[in-house]
C-alpha cells in the first residue's frame, strides 16, 4: 500500500515543490524530505483515503521551512531552451507566481499548476473553502495586476 502511494503521488509532490522553491534540485531535496516524514507517520494514519492531503501538507510545510531558513534564489534553473517566446513566457509566469504574498502563492500553485479542486486546496492548506476559493481569486487579481503593469511598461 504505501508502494503504491508514493508511486501514485511521487511525482505530483515534486512538480509542487518544483513550483514552489523554483529550483530542480532543492524541490528533489523536498520530495524526499515529504515522503521520508509521510513514510515515518504513516502507522499513524487512520485513513488512507487522505492520503494525498496529508502529502501535500507536508509538502507545503517542508516549502515554509526551507523559506524560514533560507531567502532562495529564484529560476536558478531553466530549461535549455533559452531564446524561445514559450520560454520567456513561463519565466515571466513563474517570476510573478513567485512574487505574490506566501498565502496567495501557495493557494494558485495548488490549484493551476497542480490541478487540485477547492475542497483538496482547503484541506491542504487547513482553511475553509470560502477562503481557499478567495486566496485563488485574490492570486489571479494580483497577477493580472503584475501583467498590466509589465505591460505599461514595455510600452
Amino acid at each position: 500500500m504505501l508502494e503504491k502511494i508514493i508511486r501514485q503521488y511521487y511525482d505530483a509532490i515534486f512538480h509542487y515543490c518544483f513550483h514552489c522553491v523554483g529550483s530542480r534540485a532543492l524541490a528533489e531535496d523536498l520530495c524526499q524530505d515529504t515522503f521520508a516524514s509521510f513514510i515515518g507517520h504513516y502507522a499513524e494514519m487512520r485513513n488512507m483515503s487522505k492520503a494525498k492531503n496529508y502529502l501535500y501538507t507536508i509538502a507545503k510545510n517542508k516549502c515554509r521551512d526551507y523559506y524560514k531558513k533560507k531567502k532562495p534564489i529564484f529560476m536558478e534553473e531553466l530549461p535549455e531552451q533559452e531564446g524561445d517566446e514559450c520560454m520567456e513566457e513561463f519565466v515571466i509566469v513563474r517570476q510573478m507566481v513567485m512574487s505574490l504574498p506566501q498565502a496567495f502563492r501557495e493557494a494558485v500553485v495548488l490549484r493551476y499548476f497542480q490541478n487540485l479542486n477547492y475542497p483538496e486546496i482547503a484541506a491542504v492548506l487547513d482553511i475553509s473553502l470560502s477562503l481557499a476559493k478567495y486566496r485563488v481569486k485574490k492570486g489571479l487579481e494580483l497577477l493580472s495586476e503584475m501583467e498590466v503593469g509589465r505591460e505599461r511598461k514595455s510600452d
